[in-house]
């Protein structure tokens, strides 16, 4: 994470440079992104640079936590406004579609995020490990909810379950994108998939 000295610079030149990184993370990977050219990008010198972060790894790190942060924000003001006024699976489906609205509008963002999900580098698995159990515990709170409402099965696991929508969430980025641009059929791809996971996990009794 940034050191005192980066949240020291007035706002402009942080945005300045964050913008900068983000340009070079998402038009290479992680290993081909040089520093040189966010520097050279951002205009600043090269030891100020090291001044603000401890190096790449430092700042890709930074970086992903910029792209949760913007997506946790973007969920919130699309899906969870009013999470008790939707049954389990109307609230699935908001968080997947408010998802790939977010990718949508922010492509850049979303290619570094999928390199990162994919674990292709070392930092990569690292931020990995620490958060897919925050998604998997968001996931399960959902899931022991919705078994408290009788909206799904009572022997459904909310651990394998939660993990198990975790891992459709990880790998929804590289579905939205195709090589010719933004898949715009990806929503109804995912009913289909919401679809087959409610009809095997929905409690059905009592329907007629």
């Amino acid at each position: 994470m940034p050191k005192s000295t980066f949240y020291n610079l007035q706002q402009e030149k942080r945005e300045k440079i964050i913008n900068a990184a983000i340009d070079e993370f998402a038009e290479n990977n992680y290993y081909k992104a040089k520093i040189t050219n966010i520097i050279k990008i951002a205009e600043i010198a090269s030891g100020s640079f090291y001044q603000y972060f401890d190096g790449k790894d430092d700042l890709y790190k930074y970086l992903i936590d910029i792209i949760l942060k913007r997506k946790l924000k973007y969920l919130d003001q699309q899906a969870l406004s009013q999470p008790d006024e939707l049954s389990f699976f109307e609230l699935l489906r908001k968080l997947y579609k408010s998802g790939i609205e977010f990718a949508k509008e922010n492509p850049k963002l979303v290619s570094i995020g999928n390199y990162m999900m994919n674990g292709n580098c070392p930092v990569c698995n690292e931020i990995l490990k620490d958060q897919k159990p925050q998604g998997e515990l968001f996931f399960k709170k959902l899931i022991e909810k919705a078994k408290q409402d009788k909206e799904i099965k009572e022997e459904v696991d909310p651990n394998f379950t939660a993990k198990f929508l975790t891992s459709i969430n990880y790998s929804l980025g590289d579905f939205i994108y195709e090589d010719d641009g933004i898949n715009d059929n990806i929503m109804d791809t995912i009913d289909v998939l919401l679809n087959i996971i409610e009809n095997g996990i929905k409690d059905r009794k009592g329907e007629s």
